[in-house]
Order: structure tokens, then C-alpha cells, then sequence
């Protein structure tokens, strides 16, 4: 279901006849990716916006619209070129949902390109990029853990980013949850993914850790822009979810209570039933729900202002105490991250050199 029922159609015209500063609404649906929902929203008669209105929308579209035939061309092009050169690779986010889970294609925008492959295929992929015309940009949190803290086994790698000749950004993943730890389940993940429509050699995440993906995503990013919920909305409502695979794959990675806040903020903002009842599988502890609710308030979220605490979803080493303690109270897998803070506070061994003397 996207299609909004008779009563959502009143509220909407209700609302619609009340609004006054039509500015304020196109730039801030536009920040949260669903500029093109309002339009379709004007050709179905639900909204009646002024003429310079329908114009400033009209011309989001028109861009957004360009960004995503250079961004799928990109993709095509990245595609045929990894399957020349046999690197496995998964496709997340936005070119994904939009063929798969919505009606309209164009109701998904996209800015950039997410891939994920294997961790022992990364240095292939980063020489085909190069042989490909792309340059690597310096992430920042991923040069500091490189450059101080790559010693620690239980650490993850973030992603890398990388810009086409025609300045197309990919980002290049090991991990599509990115928590700063390794994954726990990728062996599983892998096998589970399946083929992307239309787009040869690329395969995707399947439903349920497409679910987890997506909502560790959102969690990471703050609940900051709509578009995200939307993907879990429409997710929910298009596809049967095995909610035991779900509730222990979640468990293994930790965001149990990532999933549980996602899925809570989903049904409470779009009304989705099914996203505020498959909630209460991973409800945390009380004390950890007052906790996500302190630091992520609902009614913040709800009125669309949501915000980063990235320290509190990922496990940064390179940001000392900051950026390792957060995370350990939020989300699961503790011994692990308490095994990672004290190989960050010790010092990495050094192999020992044998002196010419006693050699």
C-alpha cells in the first residue's frame, strides 16, 4: 500500500487548506526526500498550490529527476565493469527500494551510490575503481581508525568514497550496517542476498536484512529525513517478513533496540500498524527505552527536526572516550565492544626485531 486511504485524503485536503507558507513546505520536503510525493499529491487534487509554488516544485523534480538517470547510468556502467571483473557486489538503498518496493520509481530519490562487498575483495574493487577513472576522497573517520586503531580485531572499517569522472559519488562498504565493528552475520547475509531487477551482476539484501539495514541507516543518521521511514513503511507493507530471522539476526548484530525504536517511530509518524506491532518483538530493557527516548526525543522526530548521535550508534576508537562508550550503552554485542575499548586503550604490539647483536 502507498496509496493514501479516503480519510488520509481528507486530513491532507484539511491541512492543505490551512497552510500558509508554501516556501517553509517544498524546501523542507525536499530536505526529507519526499518533494515528490507532495507533487503527486497536487496532480491528484489533494493540495492546490499556488503558481510560483508548483513551479519551484516542479523544478526539484526536474533535478532530481537528472541526478537520477546520471546516478543509474553510473551504476549500469559500475555494474557491467565489476561483473568483468568478477568482484561480487550488493547494492543498497535507494536505486534498490526504488525499483523493488515503490509503485513509482520517481518517488525514491537518490544523491548517491551505496555498494558492499566482501572484505577480501576490497582491494580488487578499489583498483578497478581507480582503472575506471574514479579518485578515492578521504573519509575522515575511516583515515583515523587506518592510521591508529586498525589493530583492533573486533574494529570494522567504515565506508570509502570515491567520485566518477563525472563527479557521481559511490561509497563503497564492507559492512552495510556500519557500526565500527565487524559484522557477525555477513557469511549469512551474503547468502541470502538476491538478484537486483534490471541491473545484471549486482545482487541486493534480502527483505529481512534489507529491514535491518535500513533501520540501523536510519538510526545512525538521527531519524533526520522522512524518505528513510518511508522506506521501512513501504517495506513492511509489500513484503512477508520472517520475524524470528529478523529478531536474531538484530540480536547478533546488536540493534535490537535500533530496530525496535525504527520500527516504532515508523508506525507512529506514517500510522503503520505493522511497523508499531513487529516493535514489540525487540523492545529493550525500560531503563534503555527512557534512555533512546532522552536521547532521541519523539516529539523532535515527529515534528520532522531529527539529528545525529553518531557516537551513540557506532564505535568510534579514533574520538578516545567519547567515541567508544556511547555505543556500549545503546545498542548489544558488549563484550565484544568492551574487548575493542581496551585493545584502543592498549597499546598495539609491535613485532619483535631480533638486534644484530644477539642475533
Amino acid at each position: 500500500m502507498c496509496e493514501p486511504s479516503s480519510q488520509v485524503e481528507a486530513e491532507i485536503k484539511q491541512l492543505a487548506a490551512s497552510a500558509q507558507d508554501w516556501q517553509w513546505l517544498i524546501e523542507t520536503a525536499t530536505r526529507h526526500g519526499v518533494a515528490a510525493f507532495v507533487r503527486r499529491a497536487v496532480r491528484h487534487g489533494l493540495i492546490v498550490l499556488p503558481d510560483s509554488a508548483v513551479r519551484a516544485l516542479d523544478e526539484v523534480m526536474v533535478s532530481e529527476t537528472a541526478q537520477k538517470m546520471a546516478l543509474e547510468w553510473e551504476l549500469a556502467t559500475l555494474s557491467t565493469e565489476l561483473g568483468i571483473a568478477g568482484v561480487p557486489f550488493l547494492v543498497i538503498k535507494g536505486p534498490v527500494l526504488a525499483r523493488t518496493i515503490y509503485p513509482d520509481p520517481a518517488l525514491r530519490p537518490f544523491s548517491d551510490l551505496d555498494i558492499v562487498v566482501k572484505d577480501g575483495d576490497l582491494t580488487a574493487i578499489v583498483g578497478k575503481l581507480a582503472s575506471c577513472g574514479y579518485r578515492e576522497i578521504g573519509y575522515p573517520p575511516e583515515l583515523a581508525r587506518q592510521g591508529r586503531f586498525s589493530h583492533i580485531r573486533e574494529g570494522g572499517a567504515f565506508h570509502r568514497v570515491f567520485l566518477s569522472r563525472a563527479e557521481v559519488q559511490v561509497e563503497v562498504h564492507t559492512d552495510p550496517l556500519q557500526l565500527g565493528l565487524r559484522p557477525a552475520c555477513e557469511v549469512d547475509r551474503w547468502r541470502r542476498a538476491l538478484a537486483v531487477p534490471g541491473l545484471p551482476n549486482a545482487v541486493m539484501l534480502g527483505s529481512e536484512d534489507q529491514l535491518i539495514q535500513l533501520a540501523s541507516h536510519v538510526h545512525k543518521h538521527g531519524f533526520s529525513r522522512l524518505i528513510w521511514l518511508k522506506d521501512l513503511d513501504l517495506l513492511l507493507r509489500r513484503r512477508s517478513l520472517d520475524w524470528d530471522l529478523v529478531q536474531d539476526t538484530a540480536e547478533q548484530e546488536g540493534v535490537a533496540a535500533s530496530v525496535w525504536y525504527t520500527l516504532d517511530m515508523t508506525g507512529r509518524i506514517l500510522s503503520n500498524s505493522l511497523a508499531t506491532e513487529a516493535s514489540a518483538r525487540f523492545r529493550p530493557s525500560l531503563p534503555l527505552q527512557l534512555l533512546y527516548r532522552l536521547a532521541w526525543p519523539r516529539d523532535r522526530i515527529v515534528g520532522l527536526r531529527g539529528f545525529m548521535r553518531r557516537r551513540s550508534v557506532q564505535f568510534h576508537a579514533a574520538d578516545s572516550w567519547r567515541g567508544m562508550l556511547p555505543s556500549l550503552v545503546f545498542l548489544g554485542r558488549r563484550r565484544t565492544r568492551l574487548r575493542a575499548v581496551v585493545s584502543a586503550i592498549l597499546p598495539a604490539r609491535q613485532p619483535k626485531v631480533r638486534s644484530a647483536v644477539n642475533a
